[in-house]
């Protein structure tokens, strides 16, 4: 077992962002941010991208979201991080979870949806995924489950797997010719 080293910056950033239960709207904000960097949250968010005609960047997104949920779920296992609550007793939080802390695997994949956004949409769309992404990283050391550290290297993972997909989706011929049966598939006899 490795346990990732818990600095004093690290504790001193957490405590000042950690402010869950101290009031009820922006507990509901953080905990609906929380909400949106889920798996299968994440995962529905492709149906708008399928559905404005941008089948490529759906099937990316996809592929983004479950090499990033699958990635920060191996590093874990490795780091076996303890999460702020288990370590520090005076830790407000709303949302109990369990498991490794490092890295945020909401903040993965926040981080790397809004990557992928910003490459394949307008700067603007970009912008905005940026900042869901920030919120989502934000509400996890809001409500108490992660450290500082844990979201800023979820964030650079994220951001990694992000640009390996675009990259991939651009010079790869057996990635396009897999997108493109799956897209064939899924578009199927009823034209979705």
């Amino acid at each position: 077992m490795i346990s990732g080293p818990i600095t004093g910056a690290d504790e001193e950033l957490f405590r000042l962002m950690n402010r869950a239960g101290e009031g009820p709207v922006l507990d509901g904000i953080m905990i609906f941010f929380t909400i949106l960097g889920f798996s299968y949250v994440m995962v529905l968010l492709a149906v708008p991208i399928w559905l404005r005609g941008k089948r490529e960047l759906a099937f990316d997104f996809v592929v983004v979201i479950i090499l990033a949920t699958v990635l920060s779920e191996i590093v874990k296992g490795i780091v076996d991080r303890p999460r702020p609550f288990e370590v520090l007793s005076d830790v407000n939080i709303l949302l109990s979870t369990g498991g490794s802390s490092f890295p945020s695997g909401h903040a993965t994949r926040a981080s790397a949806m809004a990557v992928l956004i910003w490459l394949g949409f307008r700067w603007k769309v970009g912008v905005v995924t940026a900042g869901v992404a920030l919120l989502i990283a934000m509400s996890r050391i809001y409500l108490g489950v992660h450290w500082p550290s844990d979201v800023l290297a979820a964030a650079a993972l994220g951001a990694a797997i992000a640009v390996g997909i675009h990259y991939l989706a651009k010079t790869s011929d057996c990635y396009q010719r897999l997108r493109a049966c799956v897209i064939r598939y899924c578009s199927g006899p009823c034209g979705i």
